[in-house]
């Protein structure tokens, strides 16, 4: 019962399809629209489902990303944030987290972090070795802390601190 009824929908729509595609030329002639007997069931086929869409989902907190300075001592900032973004703690412990620890452990330090997400830095200037930066950092209850301060480098590491939290 079910391929006939989808032979009678194909059929007529085939015939509605052909009187269509023939062209009228001359005076138009007003098309008339034929309408499905009564008790008839018209049923749809199955429409082919859109190709999946790639979707990119934003990170947590939108962020501007500017070109990172190529000050070599704000780079090393750069890279002290960016490893501990990848919670890469061991590669920030020696770009300056054992001096910032002050005596402290490495695992001790590193627990510190537990409940960063994740840290976005603004490199505001550098003179000589120091470097005046800002920083939000994203806490894992969903509050954010802001800090302001400077950071002094010296052979590819910080050694120095003097960071303010703001909020």
């Amino acid at each position: 019962m079910e391929a006939q009824k989808w032979a009678a929908i194909t059929l007529m729509a085939a015939g509605a399809l052909a009187a269509c595609a023939v062209p009228n030329q001359g005076t138009a002639t007003p098309a008339v629209a034929v309408a499905a007997p009564p008790n008839t069931i018209v049923i749809q086929p199955p429409v082919a489902a859109a190709p999946p869409q790639t979707v990119y989902v934003a990170p947590p907190a939108t962020q501007t990303v500017y070109p990172a300075p190529s000050v070599p001592v704000a780079q090393t900032v750069i890279a002290f944030y960016d490893a501990l973004n990848r919670r890469d703690f061991l590669t920030a412990w020696n770009l300056g987290g054992q001096r910032l620890a002050k005596g402290g452990t490495y695992a001790s330090w590193s627990n510190g972090y537990a409940t960063t997400s994740w840290v976005a830095l603004t490199v505001r200037s550098t003179i000589g070795n120091t470097v005046y930066v800002d920083l939000s950092a994203r806490q894992t209850d969903g509050s954010t802390r802001v800090f302001s301060g400077s950071y002094t480098v010296s052979g590819g590491a910080i050694t120095a601190a003097n960071m303010k939290r703001v909020s």
